[in-house]
């Protein structure tokens, strides 16, 4: 084994703002990778070592089918599955088979569904396809299905967790991993034939190379090769997690991390990395704290003296203060720092509830001796939208969403509004800054083990409704009877976002006009450390008028596409200041003044002002999103201060969202709205005929299938 040519990092590529899942290199020039940030990217090579990119979006639930040389739209939609997608693959023949956490697996055949693989008890997490006919599924229920022409012929047990991924070993049979460390080699038939032991945490992900080696991944941050039942070589990363590993064509190693960085690996010469690339990557490699190793025995660095015993070992060591853990290379027949053995254990690592993975599970508590219910939470998710999942699953009563929704903020460090796992305010976009505080390329935040984050109601236990009146036994949700708000965000960020913008107007002679003074950006500056801690100042009407007169001048008078920061800061400033409701010249309300600036009297068809910017600025989703939240507070004030001619307006613009809208947080908000103005005025109920919402209401039905959506559908009196 010491003669053997060991892998070396030919390329990193970087783009994707969190997590790779999923990454596949059809040929030699193409790479395609699927990332928690939600989109997908396809990769082309323009070098040896250097790749240009494209990117698409992809759908949680939906399956998209995209031509590589156009992929603005797919041209397919495969629709089905009730729940997040999470494995493909491809039949000899070009069907597909995939893989959801709806404990289903589906053949998709023409695109459209042949059929569908119920049997398994938890999500299914790996599918392959072995010919047209012959499927086998991997699933959370620590089983692997064996599927002929549809039907379940056999079980494979054997893994003692969750199964991550499948693969075909030719001439052999299959390869399947798990979250108990091992890769397992199974006969066609359905035996077990060898155990692969040497992965120190779970493994995700499996392939294998050109040359029948088999390829693996996992949460001990290496990728690694086997040989003949043995790893002959482990490549650490810098990453929490190496969730993804692919073979190419050119039996080059692909690899996706929680760093959000896609890596190459190779043996090739000509492909390998320059010298001082190699020696940033070890170093890289060598910073990276690591909390999850055990704590054999330690010694000092006369440890490293000894060689190692297998490819991969690694041991701690001690060296003055710290303790170092290192790896054993047979390659090259020494020892190679890792990491930093930090008091972390278990940080980082998702946890599961029932079949699935979430970074939080939380533990409510709901007094009278009654066992703690389980709350799970994904960084990702909206914490209003978790919460109420939690309140209907579980039959609490409604008064009790912004309680559970704060404490998964507060222990979640989650904001109180959003969509994206590196969630950007709805006012600005990811695009622009991000709010609240995350930055790209970080490895999501969870909860280390040894810290119980307890939700508990104190004197005011949780307690069951004894009735409920809507469908399915659910608290309503209609009508809405209070104000959602944006409350986090980077005060810092938005300055500094302000700041550049402002530099660029004072550089262009056409706008140098419109661009704030020194003594502007000064007071700014003031109104920002007010913002970071509101308790510090009193909230003088006459000092925040001067910062409030600077806001008013970027959002009305800046080019409407660099406004959202102003507006940002205009919200958190009437969030915590005691600015009055109407503070413009012609008695325009602040309501008025911030729907015209950020081009929410509209959706998006009338004709305005720079039509085009905001066109653009409408398909970010979070955009959107804060949009019809704008709406939904405007139905909330409509309870006690009516006016007819906002609701005409809102009714005209929300079915004009209905017709083309496919998101399901930005649908639901949009149908509480109208159940929130339909159900309690009489004008709105006109409206609703008028504007043939009925018919709109229906085409969403048919287009998302959630629960949430059928039970407002029902709440709604037209």
């Amino acid at each position: 084994m010491t003669n053997l040519i060991p892998f070396k990092l030919s390329s990193s590529l970087s783009g994707h703002e969190l997590d790779i899942k999923a990454v596949r290199g059809p040929s030699e020039d193409l790479i395609i990778s699927a990332s928690r940030d939600k989109t997908v990217r396809s990769w082309f090579r323009t070098g040896a070592n250097s790749f240009n990119e494209s990117k698409f979006g992809s759908s949680d639930k939906i399956i998209n089918v995209f031509d590589l040389d156009d992929v603005q739209d797919p041209i397919y939609s495969l629709i089905g599955h009730s729940d997040n997608v999470c494995a493909l693959d491809i039949t000899p023949s070009g069907h597909i088979v995939s893989g959801s956490w709806d404990k289903t697996a589906k053949i998709w055949k023409n695109w459209q569904e042949a059929f569908t693989l119920n049997g398994h008890s938890h999500a299914v997490w790996a599918v392959l396809a072995v010919d047209d006919d012959l499927i086998f599924t991997g699933s959370a229920d620590k089983t692997i299905v064996k599927w002929q022409n549809g039907k379940r012929i056999q079980t494979l047990s054997g893994h003692t967790d969750c199964v991550r991924a499948l693969a075909l070993l030719p001439d052999i049979g299959i390869v399947s991993c798990g979250n108990d460390s091992t890769l397992r080699i199974w006969t066609l038939t359905g035996q077990c034939i060898q155990e692969l032991n040497g992965h120190t945490s779970f493994v995700y992900s499996i392939d294998i190379l050109p040359t029948g080696e088999i390829i693996s991944s996992g949460e001990d941050r290496s990728v690694r090769i086997w040989k003949d039942g043995e790893c002959v070589q482990s490549i650490v990363h810098p990453a929490t997690s190496v969730w993804c590993v692919a073979a190419m064509p050119n039996g080059d190693i692909i690899s996706g991390a929680s760093d959000g960085v896609i890596r190459i690996f190779t043996k090739v010469e000509e492909r390998i990395a320059e010298k001082e690339i190699l020696k940033n990557y070890d170093e890289q490699v060598s910073r990276h704290a690591i909390g999850d190793l055990k704590k054999d025995d330690l010694h000092g660095l006369e440890a490293l003296l000894k060689p190692g015993k297998n490819e991969g070992q690694v041991i701690m060591v001690r060296n003055r203060d710290s303790v170092e853990a290192h790896q054993w290379s047979q390659a090259d027949q020494s020892w190679h720092k890792v990491g930093d053995v930090v008091d972390a254990i278990g940080k980082d690592r998702k946890q599961l509830y029932n079949g699935r993975e979430y970074d939080y599970v939380f533990d409510v508590d709901i007094g009278d001796g009654v066992p703690p219910l389980k709350l799970p939470y994904n960084v990702s998710d909206n914490p209003y939208k978790a919460a109420q999942e939690f309140i209907w699953a579980n039959e609490l009563p409604q008064s009790y969403l912004d309680q559970i929704a704060n404490f998964i903020e507060r222990n979640a460090q989650a904001v109180s509004l959003g969509t994206g796992s590196q969630y950007a305010d709805p006012f600005t976009g990811s695009s622009r800054y991000t709010p609240s505080g995350t930055s790209n390329n970080s490895s999501v935040p969870s909860v280390p083990t040894n810290v119980q984050n307890t939700l508990t109601t104190g004197t005011d236990p949780w307690t069951r409704p004894e009735t409920s009146n809507s469908p399915s036994g659910k608290v309503k949700a209609i009508p809405q009877k209070s104000y959602l708000t944006f409350q986090k965000a980077n005060i810092q960020a938005i300055f500094k976002k302000i700041g550049q913008i402002n530099e660029t107007l004072l550089a262009n002679e056409k706008t140098r006009n419109i661009a704030l003074s020194t003594d502007e950006i000064s007071t700014l500056e003031k109104l920002i450390l007010f913002l970071q801690n509101p308790s510090t100042r009193a909230a003088s009407i006459i000092e925040h008028q001067s910062e409030f007169d600077i806001i008013c001048k970027i959002i009305t008078q800046w080019p409407f596409d660099n406004r959202f920061p102003g507006i940002d800061l205009l919200r958190l400033q009437i969030l915590y200041t005691s600015i009055p409701s109407k503070y413009v010249d012609n008695d325009e309300s602040i309501v008025d003044l911030v729907t015209k600036s950020a081009g929410i009297n509209t959706w998006p068809k009338d004709s305005i002002p720079n039509k085009d910017q905001e066109t653009n600025a409408i398909s970010n989703k979070n955009n959107r999103i804060a949009r019809v939240t704008v709406y939904l507070n405007f139905a909330v004030l409509n309870q006690t201060i009516p006016d007819d001619n906002n609701i005409l307006q809102i009714m005209e613009m929300l079915v004009e969202l209905l017709k083309s809208e496919t998101d399901s947080e930005v649908i639901y908000r949009a149908l509480v709205t109208l159940g929130t103005l339909i159900n309690q005025n009489q004008v709105a109920k006109d409206a609703a005929a008028a504007f043939g919402v009925k018919l709109a209401v229906e085409i969403v039905s048919t287009k998302v299938k959630e629960d949430r959506i059928s039970w407002l559908i029902d709440e709604i009196e037209f």
